[in-house]
């Protein structure tokens, strides 16, 4: 995880819990999981990537590198990500602590804890990235697990899940991702409140009943981001989806 990337995600947790734009993170998170990705899975067709990323405050570090560190390796522990293993890869760069290890066969677990410059705050990033070929069913049990053990650490966040691929053949037969767009949309029963065009991409923020997640743009509510975007060389279109938003490049 970059350094950018990794205080765009702080940033929005930051919002979220201390402006209240992030409702209802609590075990209703699984089923929110579960629903993004059985309803992606027939609009993609290869190179699927799932990410589930949880966010939240983590005590004070005061900016301070060495409290980081501390903090990193106390969650670390709890966690049962016992420190200097031969599967974990353990960094501190820029106020930032990150500790990888593999789990459940091919997925990678990584534990970011980092102090915003300007700020006392210590925040826990944990993230789980799977190929699409991962059990789904194991994917939500660990989200299940890793909740109940963020919480039982004092960790209150959110959840931010995504899955990435090429899209789905018919949108190039068609070509129109315009239409391919507005079936997503309709296949997860939301309503757009926020669109994005610029030729290569396409975007929507959905609201929508089906989720309990949300975070507001503005004035407005949003449970679902969906964004295409062309590849310029190879002409295919990648689908990018995520509750309740996207954090991730696309």
């Amino acid at each position: 995880m970059s350094k950018r990337w990794t205080q765009i995600i702080i940033g929005i947790t930051i919002l979220g819990l201390f402006f209240g734009w992030i409702r209802h993170v609590d075990a209703q998170a699984e089923q929110d999981a579960q629903l993004l990705l059985s309803v992606a899975k027939p609009y993609m067709q290869s190179n699927e990537h799932i990410t589930f990323k949880y966010t939240g405050y983590f005590g004070t570090c005061d900016g301070v590198d060495v409290k980081v560190m501390d903090a990193g390796e106390r969650l670390s522990n709890k966690l049962g990500l016992q420190s200097h293993t031969a599967n974990e890869s353990i960094s501190l760069k820029s106020g930032i602590y990150t500790v990888k290890s593999q789990v459940a066969g091919s997925a990678v677990l990584t534990l970011t804890v980092a102090s915003p410059v300007g700020q006392s705050a210590c925040y826990a990033v944990v993230r789980l990235d799977a190929p699409g070929s991962a059990d789904q069913s194991q994917l939500l049990k660990w989200q299940e697990q890793m909740t109940a053990q963020l919480i039982e650490q004092g960790i209150q966040g959110m959840w931010n899940v995504m899955i990435q691929g090429n899209a789905a053949e018919a949108i190039s037969i068609s070509n129109d991702p315009k239409e391919f767009l507005a079936e997503l949309v309709q296949a997860y029963k939301g309503k757009v409140v926020e669109r994005y065009e610029d030729g290569t991409t396409f975007s929507a923020s959905v609201v929508s009943s089906e989720f309990e997640a949300s975070i507001r743009s503005g004035s407005q509510k949003v449970n679902v981001q969906i964004a295409l975007h062309q590849d310029t060389t190879s002409g295919l279109w990648r689908l990018t989806i995520g509750t309740p938003i996207i954090t991730m490049e696309y």
